[in-house]
């Protein structure tokens, strides 16, 4: 049985090793970097599968000399791997091949979309310039007409679910689905507040507000107002200057506004993140190295059986779908859109076998965009 000062000094040797891993992974990033700039220079492909095997398994290999297990090692460095391919195809392709294209998000600077915007550009030679736009549809229009390069999209989010607006403005014609990225959403209570008791009102965006409700059903006494975008929230504390008034927004926002984070973490579900899309006026083709992902929407026969026949089509292929979404058709009432996203690339046979029965099996089907996935599929 180890003391706590025994155990505290293990754990601050954790710590420091923890340390000097940080340190060497922001390393090896540089370094694998510049092998990505160099690719791109000689016109070599931004992927090797038969290489990345070979690295795995002589780290596997490694591994196992030290103790380490073979599944361990493996999950470690794919990860690093995949990490750098994405960096590397970030680096090659500016999205619409714009170095500084226009990109319309939701609401003001220091919203979420604007924070994922800054990420999803993060990696690249793309210096965005972006627009606030008010609304998802006003983002949509603005795209369509060329006013805009790229528009960002939240689609879904792990606690609040799909964002069902958005869904249907996807099957309009003129935009394409170029990209998705996740975002980790920690929300925050910004304001002059010096601590909760202090606190009378909190402003929010809805979503917001209900992803964080546990904290505010434990303060009843706080009144809640909804704002049309965390930024706007922000905007009336800042306004306002009032010491009981806070808003939810996040450490972005925090640090361009220069408000005071009260309370961190405020979330109900501490792993909150959202996925957004990026859409542009013209679809993109991306190799079939990199793992990607094809968004449909179809609409079945109205005859029993229909979905299903669609959905084994996939099936049958060994086609993985991470998403199924039904949405009514207004003019025809009892009738469903279904929004699919699969795990593929739309070049492959495989994909497209699927796709053409699937035309036959339905009144509609359009692919809204095949574009690379957020979370990369494994290389081996």
């Amino acid at each position: 049985m180890l003391s706590s000062e025994q155990l505290n000094a293990l754990r601050e040797q954790i710590d420091h090793i923890d340390l000097e891993l940080i340190k060497l992974l922001a390393e090896r990033q540089q370094l694998c970097d510049q092998v990505g700039q160099h690719k791109i220079s000689a016109g070599l492909e931004t992927r090797d599968l038969e290489r990345e095997k070979d690295i795995i398994a002589k780290k596997i290999a490694l591994g196992q000399q030290s103790g380490l297990s073979a599944q361990y090692v493996q999950q470690v460095f794919q990860l690093l791997i995949e990490q750098s391919v994405k960096r590397q195809y970030q680096m090659r392709v500016p999205p619409t091949g714009e170095l500084s294209p226009r990109v319309a998000f939701l609401g003001e600077h220091g919203s979420y979309s604007h924070q994922a915007l800054n990420q999803y550009y993060s990696n690249s030679q793309v210096t965005a310039k972006p627009f606030g736009y008010p609304s998802f549809s006003a983002i949509v229009e603005a795209v369509i007409k060329g006013e805009m390069d790229i528009g960002i999209l939240p689609i879904e989010n792990t606690t609040s679910g799909a964002i069902l607006e958005v869904y249907d403005l996807l099957q309009g014609a003129g935009i394409h689905i170029i990209g998705e990225d996740i975002l980790s959403i920690e929300h925050c209570l910004l304001g002059h507040a010096e601590n909760l008791g202090q606190i009378e009102k909190v402003y929010g965006h809805p979503q917001a507000l209900t992803q964080c409700s546990n904290l505010l059903s434990q303060h009843p006494s706080w009144s809640v107002e909804y704002c049309p975008s965390s930024a706007n929230a922000i905007e009336k504390v800042i306004k306002n200057k009032q010491p009981g008034e806070v808003a939810i927004a996040n450490d972005f926002a925090s640090q361009m506004y220069q408000l005071p984070v009260v309370m961190r973490n405020i979330s109900n579900n501490k792993r909150n993140f959202t996925r957004f899309l990026i859409i542009a006026k013209d679809a993109l083709s991306f190799p079939e190295t990199i793992p990607c992902k094809v968004s449909l929407v179809l609409a079945t026969r109205q005859t029993a059986g229909s979905l299903a026949c669609v959905l084994n089509e996939f099936k049958s292929r060994d086609i993985a779908l991470s998403k199924l979404q039904s949405r009514p058709i207004p003019e025809k009432p009892w009738e469903e859109l279904f929004y699919l996203d699969l795990e593929g690339h739309v070049d492959s046979p495989n994909v497209q076998a699927a796709i053409e029965n699937c035309e036959n099996l339905c009144q509609f089907l359009k692919v809204l965009g095949c574009y690379p996935s957020a979370k990369l599929a494994e290389a081996v």
